[in-house]
């Protein structure tokens, strides 16, 4: 019998800086890429091949759906592992210090993440300013994402 894999780090380490986070944010975005394939063709078979009008309600509804299947991406895995395949690679990983429902908070987290892409950045590299190199949200619901060690 296999012993069960613990997504507790095996020891703390610092908060990751900024380029490692980015690092594996651009390493996810491959994955990210397949998950958009596969949910488009997915809507292909549904749709009986037919191509998604360029304009109009539907299009705003498949968007949705494909911002559904990348945060149902990120979700899984930060629930799962508390990492992503991308963070796997930069070795970091995120810490929570408080438990609460995983689901939800991670989804407020994905939410978080869109709205700092959105922004050009900006409130990633606030995370600079702070003591702990913490976003606003990080601060918030008691995690951070930790440089691991081993």
């Amino acid at each position: 019998m296999m012993p069960e894999q613990s997504t507790q780090p095996r020891q703390l380490a610092e908060t990751a800086p900024l380029w490692r986070r980015l690092a594996a944010l651009f390493y996810d975005l491959f994955f990210v890429i397949a998950v958009v394939f596969l949910a488009t063709a997915l809507a292909l078979f549904a749709t009986g091949g037919e191509a998604i009008p360029p304009h109009g309600p539907v299009q705003w509804l498949f968007r949705a759906y494909l911002l559904i299947w990348v945060g149902g991406y990120f979700v899984y895995f930060w629930c799962k592992f508390a990492q992503t395949p991308g963070m796997k690679v930069w070795r970091i990983m995120i810490y929570r210090e408080r438990k609460q429902s995983c689901a939800g908070v991670m989804t407020l987290r994905f939410f978080w993440g869109v709205l700092c892409i959105l922004s050009a950045g900006l409130l990633f590299f606030a995370a600079m300013r702070s003591e702990k190199r913490q976003t606003w949200f990080e601060q918030r619901t008691s995690m951070r994402v930790i440089k691991l060690i081993n």
